[in-house]
């Protein structure tokens, strides 16, 4: 692939956030410049919107969790004391808001099927696509905290290929709620014969399977894209076929192109299995980008972070993330020492992020620090963006879910120095409006509905009686 070619492959280019403070930026919060502790301010969420509309990305992608991070020390103290991802939000309720003031810009809406029911959960979301005409996406996930299961009606968590047969089945009810219940003409808003919805174009969908048992048909009339846009960040084994079978978008992360780009065949290949276009599938891998004019200021500023880096903060979201507990571990002691598969995972991908330094809990720490188990790029807009080229053509990877390390600042210099250079480059569109209102779907895919070959397409005729398009 020739330079000029590269230059012109579209960048899909999402803003990774949370409804919470700490996100994966532990302790940067308490940086002077930086106001997340306004994450519960409706202007906050609307102000930034704004910016990310003004700089041409795609979506705002919203984590959410729906349990405390307690493994590091046996409790939730620590992540309340630092804020790691405690206190939180919840992801759904800004986007209404934040639509009113764009008119491109998507959402992702994190919503972990396990604790929803897809009936009432499929009509929510028909809401939001409405709402925001056609410009939301759900990322799908399925929890993996034992403190939310316990606090959500279970004795313990799902065990983890067992989420995804439920996943499946959520799945199954909502495509046939959003894509088959609800027939393309069936509202037809009558008004000389007073007849707004033709009942007989629309249909139960009659499921009865091993989880769920929906008779009925959908309560919301179809949206602009019926299915919402789908986003999902599994990749375990499970995971992985699950994503090829369901996913649109796929978010991962890697600690290189060269170590990410197994990871992103294999999605693909899951989607080729699935007998849907590899291609279809887009892939996202989150970088956190530190810029500034020149890559000796961008040093600098990556080095002023740092003073305010929380170690336990990192730690607490750490324990969350593997369920391994470094409260009682010396501070300096080599890692590869213990004795833990967990660690032993860790340490195969640490050892790929540097091989030369000795991984203790400390400089693990500190690494989590900026971006959590992301890369991040730190430079002048000419070095950030020839490395999120060089992702791009290694890892195979589509775009990207940028993190923050303060906020609003690492947006602000992104959309003032960085966007420049994609659209100089032909990453980003010049002027994103020019081709009018857009879906999501139609954004980042062409067209607003699941394709044929999707199984949600599938299931949507043969609840409506129709050939599939």
């Amino acid at each position: 692939m020739t330079n000029q070619q590269k230059s012109k492959k579209r960048m899909i280019l999402n803003a990774f956030d949370m409804n919470c403070v700490g996100h994966q930026n532990p302790g940067m919060w308490s940086h002077p410049d930086d106001q997340t502790h306004r994450y519960k301010d409706l202007d906050y969420w609307t102000d930034l919107a704004k910016l990310l509309e003004r700089g041409g990305f795609d979506c705002l992608f919203i984590a959410d969790v729906l349990g405390f991070y307690d493994v590091y020390g046996g409790s939730r103290e620590t992540a309340l004391r630092t804020a790691a991802q405690a206190p939180v939000g919840d992801p759904a309720i800004p986007v209404s808001a934040m639509a009113a003031v764009t008119e491109r810009l998507g959402f992702g809406v994190t919503k972990s099927l396990t604790y929803e029911l897809p009936y009432s959960f499929a009509k929510t979301m028909t809401t939001l696509d409405h709402i925001t005409k056609g410009r939301v996406a759900w990322n799908i996930v399925t929890s993996y905290q034992a403190s939310a299961a316990q606090n959500l009606g279970l004795d313990d968590q799902i065990p983890h290929d067992e989420r995804y047969n439920v996943a499946d089945e959520f799945m199954e009810v909502c495509y046939k709620l959003w894509e088959g219940s609800w027939e393309d003409d069936a509202v037809v808003i009558d008004k000389e014969n007073r007849v707004f919805t033709d009942p007989s174009k629309v249909h139960d969908i009659k499921h009865e399977g091993k989880y769920y048992k929906v008779p009925g048909a959908h309560l919301g009339q179809p949206s602009p894209q019926r299915t919402p846009f789908l986003f999902q960040a599994g990749t375990s084994k499970a995971g992985t076929a699950f994503a090829g079978k369901h996913a649109e978008a796929v978010f991962v992360i890697g600690t290189s192109p060269e170590e990410l780009r197994p990871t992103v065949d294999k999605v693909r290949q899951a989607a080729a299995e699935a007998g849907r276009d590899p291609r279809s599938v887009k892939v996202i891998v989150m970088l956190t980008p530190v810029t500034a004019p020149t890559d000796e200021e961008a040093q600098a500023k990556l080095e002023d972070f740092y003073k305010y880096a929380d170690t336990d903060a990192a730690l607490t979201l750490f324990g969350g993330w593997t369920g391994v507990d470094l409260s009682s571990a010396p501070a300096d002691q080599p890692l590869e020492s213990m004795e833990s598969n967990a660690i032993r995972a860790m340490m195969e991908m640490l050892t790929r992020v540097d091989s030369d330094v000795v991984w203790t809990k400390e400089r693990l720490a500190k690494w989590l620090c900026i971006g959590g188990f992301s890369s991040s790029i730190v430079g002048s807009p000419t070095t950030i963006v020839d490395e999120m080229e060089r992702w791009m053509e290694i890892a195979d990877v589509d775009g990207f879910n940028l993190g923050r390390v303060i906020a609003p600042g690492t947006m602000e210099d992104f959309v003032e120095l960085v966007v420049p250079e994609l659209r100089r480059r032909g990453h980003v569109p010049q002027d994103p409006g020019a081709d009018g209102a857009m879906t999501l779907r139609e954004r980042i895919t062409g067209d607003s509905r699941l394709p044929v070959e999707h199984v949600g397409a599938k299931l949507g005729a043969e609840v409506s009686g129709s050939l599939v398009r």
